[in-house]
């Protein structure tokens, strides 16, 4: 993921999610990006908060 801060997370634990449906979205440089569940499961574990500033490579949320 690329370094910003979390816009909004549409996600919970819990969360039942279909591959590439939206989790969150990053804001950085004014330019909002939404990243999507890359496989359908279970949202086990979310990582950030809106916004949090993460950084390239930083674990969002866990998809079991």
């Amino acid at each position: 993921v690329l370094a910003g801060n979390i816009f909004k997370v549409h996600v919970a634990v819990g969360s039942i999610v279909e591959e590439n449906q939206p989790l969150l979205v990053v804001e950085a440089m004014k330019m909002e990006t939404t990243i999507s569940a890359p496989k359908a499961g279970t949202i086990t574990k979310v990582f950030v908060n809106t916004g949090d500033a993460v950084g390239v490579g930083d674990a969002l949320v866990v998809i079991e």
